[in-house]
């Protein structure tokens, strides 16, 4: 095998079957002829055989929660807000898990604050699709930040003014050129068009 190979699906599950019996990881991968680099290959994509050679079983039911963290982390880290991050793994979970975790809780504020920013500095619009898709999407048993991350309009992050070092957050509602109004026109101009409920 070449370093760039994988283990076959039948292989992985008898080396995960090997190392659930408590046989040691080289033993195992000797006896079924398998090289070490094709195992580290193959775990790179495969978390069933991650699992069982961080020791555990892969199956068991606390690993699909374990994966999912993990997972959740893993998106958080590369920039992605929670909320798509949710819609992405599509779990509504990590909300309560942060809230009855304070270790977990911790992680994600660490992997946030050390995770690229994310990229839409733009303002994104209230057009009448996306407050269509917003009320559509708020209508089915989802948070509410699941729904705005549906209809693409997520609560941007505090910024900071300049003059005063104090935290603000930016308003959409408070700009009426960004109001959405019934015949789909944008703008200051056509602001007496639409009104807050």
């Amino acid at each position: 095998m070449t370093d760039t190979a994988r283990l076959t699906a039948r292989q992985t599950n008898r080396l995960i079957t090997a190392l659930r019996h408590g046989q040691a990881l080289d033993l195992a991968a000797a006896d079924l002829g398998l090289s070490l680099t094709t195992v580290w290959a193959t775990a790179r994509t495969d978390t069933r055989l991650t699992i069982a050679l961080a020791g555990r079983d892969p199956d068991a039911p606390q690993e699909h929660g374990r994966t999912l963290r993990a997972d959740f982390l893993r998106l958080l880290s590369l920039g992605v807000p929670p909320s798509r991050s949710e819609l992405i793994l599509n779990s509504t979970s990590f909300s309560g898990w942060r809230g009855d975790d304070p270790a977990f809780t911790q992680a994600c504020d660490a992997v946030s604050d050390s995770a690229a920013p994310y990229g839409h500095t733009g303002q994104i619009r209230l057009t009448p699709a996306r407050v269509a898709r917003f009320l559509e999407a708020l209508g089915k048993p989802k948070a509410t930040l699941v729904a705005a991350a549906a209809a693409a309009v997520l609560p941007r992050r505090r910024s900071t003014n300049g003059a005063t070092g104090t935290k603000r957050s930016p308003r959409p509602w408070t700009r009426p050129e960004l109001w959405p109004v019934a015949d789909g026109r944008e703008g200051r101009r056509h602001r007496d068009d639409a009104r807050l409920p």
